[in-house]
């Protein structure tokens, strides 16, 4: 946001923007290798509860890349089985809707996840679930796309009386089985401010890390 009142450069600071966004990205290259769980504690990982809980989504996730846009892994996830898979799974970061979404730095809104033949299924056939409605916004430290976020909303398979296989249409269901309800417009629409909101507090925490203060 620009300044709301008439300012002028201060030439002592001008001079030290280059340094500082040379600086700035060596610390950020550095956070996402080895120090994500720091870059994600307090108060962003309670802006992620919050907005998850508000559209009603069974868990998220936040992913980023570790190696300049290769891959994605999970850093961040609020759901049972996130010891199992955060910080240790990762995929290609061309694959799946995650991917896609990274790739193209377009918000997305899927239902039936689990009959699209793009979804990568591989951390889903891991925890035992499958993804029915999912929500993936980029987000974005410094300007530059580095992860996404992503919020779900999943079928247990215990909950399909034992079905191991993916389910292709909704016929392979068992009677009387109802699916959880899609994600909205405005679900997105919040989820694309919560990205915003996360990545400014990710931007200022690495900001402050880089000058040693205090947040």
């Amino acid at each position: 946001m620009p300044s709301p009142f008439p300012s002028l450069p201060d030439p002592e600071l001008a001079s030290l923007a280059a340094r500082l966004a040379d600086s700035r990205e060596t610390w950020l290259l550095h956070a996402l290798k080895d120090h994500t769980a720091a870059l994600l504690d307090g108060l962003p990982s309670t802006l992620m509860h919050n907005a998850l809980r508000s559209i009603q989504a069974d868990e998220g996730s936040v992913w980023l890349t570790p190696d300049g846009g290769h891959t994605l892994t999970p850093c961040w996830n609020n759901g049972p089985q996130a010891a199992r898979f955060v910080g240790h799974f990762s995929m290609p970061a061309s694959e799946g809707l995650t991917g896609l979404v990274f790739t193209s730095s377009m918000g997305s809104s899927e239902s039936e996840v689990c009959f699209n033949q793009q979804q990568n299924r591989a951390l889903d056939e891991s925890l035992g679930v499958f993804t029915w409605a999912m929500l993936a916004v980029p987000l974005r430290l410094g300007g530059q796309v580095c992860g996404v976020i992503t919020a779900v909303r999943l079928i247990r398979r215990a909950d399909l009386g034992g079905l191991q296989r993916v389910p292709g249409s909704r016929e392979d269901f068992p009677a009387g089985f109802t699916p959880p309800p899609s994600f909205s417009v405005a679900d997105l629409q919040a989820m694309e401010t919560t990205a915003t909101a996360l990545g400014r507090l990710l931007d200022h925490r690495l900001n402050c890390w880089l000058m040693r203060v205090e947040e």
